[in-house]
């Protein structure tokens, strides 16, 4: 046998052992943690994973959770933070380095937040990588279509597919996932809905940011579930460290003026961001929408440009981020073209500047579209001007 060919065999043999070894190990890992939690959905699985984690802490558990949202964590058992770096494209293969990092601790439970999009990958770190007990779907709503769509039925079906046979699935009560029920109980799955009702205003208001009452009903009942009393949850979530992409509401100073900003670019989906705007207080001297946009999510943000037609109306609409140019040219022929204000690629500190001179005293800018990357930037930028 040739000498070149000899050794492709070797390396190829060196690797399906490598491959089963790191794979033995790995579910000895899996398998030494009792109760394993994996959060799927639409918007508010970061919140979610860390509301899980916050309420059984606060009740005694030994709980690790990972988040994938707008800035990657891990937050360890006594609640501490560390930022997950990556040196290329994130990969579902995380998981499986996160979870040796967790397994050394000896947790009593762990909660991760999904990473995969593709309905086949997702699949793939259920069942293969976090095998959880307990799965929970937040919601399904209409975004990234063009990978598990083309129907917001077919993004459901794809988060029913990656759900392991005989676990516990914890999700928000509504029609579209009851439809799935035969399906799922087909697969020795129980399924309990969530109602947000039994969320109070009283509770929500505890909160030190703006939660969405879902996923405090959703949290909770994972937590009672696993025998959480529900009093010592709540009050571990109301006292946790929001994720850096959850809904703002803060009181900007910009020069004389005093400006309320609602910052809710992490829910990036028409419907979420819809839901958002018809929950807050709009009565001001003036609304601005700022819009922040990424080339990589042009859909999107067309997506989002149809909420003007005839659901979202402002005094100003203020784009910003990179493919602003494309947007603007579908703006002009929905708003009057004298309210559209674009800033793309421009630094945040010269988009403030202009937002100062542009706004109204007490008035109202609510900032949509992508948070990821220029709109975290902006976002900093705004808070220098935060009113404490």
């Amino acid at each position: 046998m040739p000498y070149s060919i000899l050794a492709v065999v070797v390396l190829l043999l060196l690797f399906i052992v490598i491959y089963r070894v790191e794979k033995v190990q790995h579910e000895k890992r899996v398998q030494s943690i009792p109760v394993r939690i994996w959060v799927n959905g639409t918007r508010g699985k970061s919140s979610v994973t860390r509301l899980i984690a916050a309420g059984l802490r606060a009740d005694g558990t030994k709980v690790i959770a990972k988040t994938t949202g707008t800035s990657a964590r891990i937050i360890m058992d006594d609640g501490s933070e560390n930022a997950i770096v990556r040196l290329g494209m994130a990969n579902i293969r995380e998981q499986m380095r996160i979870t040796k990092r967790m397994a050394v601790r000896k947790p009593d439970a762990v909660v991760f937040e999904c990473m995969a999009l593709r309905p086949d990958l997702q699949k793939t770190e259920s069942t293969r990588i976090t095998q959880p007990t307990i799965a929970v779907i937040t919601n399904v709503r209409p975004d990234h279509l063009d990978v598990m769509g083309p129907s917001v039925q077919d993004v459901a079906q794809a988060f029913v597919n990656a759900i392991p046979s005989g676990c516990h699935l914890f999700c928000t009560k509504s029609e579209l996932m009851q439809d799935f029920i035969p399906q799922l109980q087909k697969r020795n799955i129980t399924v309990v809905f969530s109602d947000m009702g039994t969320v109070t205003p009283r509770e929500l208001k505890q909160f030190r940011y703006e939660e969405h009452r879902e996923n405090v009903a959703i949290a909770l009942d994972v937590c009672t579930h696993l025998s959480a009393d529900r009093k010592k949850a709540l009050h571990g979530m109301c006292a946790m460290q929001p994720d850096p992409g959850v809904l703002k509401k803060n009181i900007l100073k910009l020069d004389d003026k005093t400006v309320t900003l609602v910052n809710a670019m992490a829910a990036n989906d028409p419907e979420s961001t819809f839901h958002i705007w018809e929950s807050i207080d709009k009565d001001f001297s003036q609304i601005s929408v700022l819009v922040n946009c990424r080339e990589d999510r042009l859909e999107r943000t067309f997506r989002l440009a149809e909420l003007f037609k005839n659901k979202i109306c402002a005094d100003n609409y203020i784009l910003t981020g990179a493919g602003t140019k494309v947007l603007l040219r579908r703006l002009k022929h929905i708003v009057n073209p004298e309210k559209i204000h674009e800033h793309g690629n421009r630094e945040p500190s010269h988009v403030v500047d202009h937002i100062t001179q542009l706004v109204a005293d007490k008035s109202l800018i609510f900032a949509i579209g992508n948070t990821v990357g220029y709109g975290m930037k902006l976002a900093e930028e705004l808070d220098k001007h935060r009113k404490e």
